[in-house]
């Protein structure tokens, strides 16, 4: 994703992860890795169960979820995997983002 994150922004986009880590393993991890999009700690879980992405032991823990919000709030894509391998890829998501008349949420 991160070698892709211009053309989201480029389409409108803005890309957002969520992670249930504390906010300095978070940190330490996208700086090592060199990743530019912004990173949501929610190590309370309050925003994978607004999104009903629920942590299950089939799934060894957190699912992975990703969500096309349009600028209104409007969910216009979801999908909610079993494992980390499941994400859906980025051409399909970024042609769901250039759909969009407004974009996603900045």
């Amino acid at each position: 994703m991160a070698e892709q994150y211009r053309e989201f922004t480029d389409a409108g986009a803005e890309v957002v992860t969520v992670l249930s880590d504390s906010a300095d393993r978070a940190r330490s991890y996208f700086e090592q890795h060199g990743i530019p999009f912004p990173c949501l700690v929610d190590p309370e879980h309050r925003v994978y169960d607004l999104y009903q992405v629920q942590s299950k032991v089939v799934s060894m823990g957190q699912r992975p979820g990703l969500f096309v919000i349009d600028a209104d709030g409007i969910v216009r894509y979801a999908h909610i995997g079993w494992q980390q391998w499941e994400i859906p890829g980025n051409a399909g998501v970024l042609e769901v983002c250039r759909g969009i008349p407004c974009g996603v949420i900045p």
